[in-house]
């Protein structure tokens, strides 16, 4: 499975800051315009996304270090007789 690189990462990393930035503004928000509801939900949706792809990225590195280790461990299959 190919890595997510960390430049990636970190553009999403910045754009889920902004979201949660935004739904501090709504909650701070005292009118009635709408604005503020979508972009808190927008902000709500990048922070969701973000969460996700770093919980992949982690499982992903989890499961090579996982598969190393096992690899490690298993020996060759001996020859068959005869053969």
């Amino acid at each position: 499975m190919k890595a997510i690189s960390d430049g990636k990462l970190d553009v999403f990393e910045d754009v889920a800051l902004e979201g949660a930035k935004q739904i501090k503004a709504y909650f701070a928000y005292q009118g009635s315009e709408p604005r503020y509801l979508n972009k808190a939900r927008v902000g709500a949706t990048a922070i969701s996304a973000y969460a996700r792809m770093r919980a992949s990225e982690t499982n992903r590195m989890a499961v090579e270090l996982a598969s190393g280790k096992l690899l490690e461990h298993v020996q060759e299959p001996k020859q068959l007789k005869g053969k």
